[in-house]
């Protein structure tokens, strides 16, 4: 489900406040009714629906980054990070590790082309 925005947020505890009931935002929103109920305890408990602070580092890739990265790798399967990395859109650098990180969220493994055996003249006669 997709999260509402801070406008979004502020018409549904508009619509609580006007005696709405919780289900009907719930299914305007297209949002779990528990999503809505945890919004208006939020409001009573902070006077405010603001998202709260959340811990650990911010992300360095946005989500059009990620999918960037994703399709590069399955068009090429064959590319390497450091390649994506430089191919990147944007005024920063990325590091390689980030690059593999975003991969591995996507379910993309390291590939390497097949190397077949060397044949021979003779291999081929034969």
């Amino acid at each position: 489900m997709a999260r509402l925005s801070r406008e979004d947020r502020q018409i549904a505890l508009g619509r609580l406040q006007a005696g709405q009931s919780p289900s009907a935002i719930a299914r305007h929103f297209h949002v779990s009714q528990s999503t809505i109920s945890r919004l208006w305890v939020r409001f009573q408990a902070t006077g405010s629906v603001a998202d709260l602070p959340r811990a650990g580092r911010p992300r360095a890739t946005t989500a059009a980054h990620d999918r960037f990265i994703r399709l590069r790798h399955l068009r090429n399967r064959f590319l390497s990070a450091s390649s994506s990395v430089q191919a990147l859109p944007g005024p920063h650098r990325l590091s390689d590790q980030t690059v593999r990180n975003r991969l591995h969220e996507a379910g993309l493994r390291a590939r390497r082309p097949h190397r077949g055996a060397v044949l021979t003249r003779r291999h081929r006669q034969n």
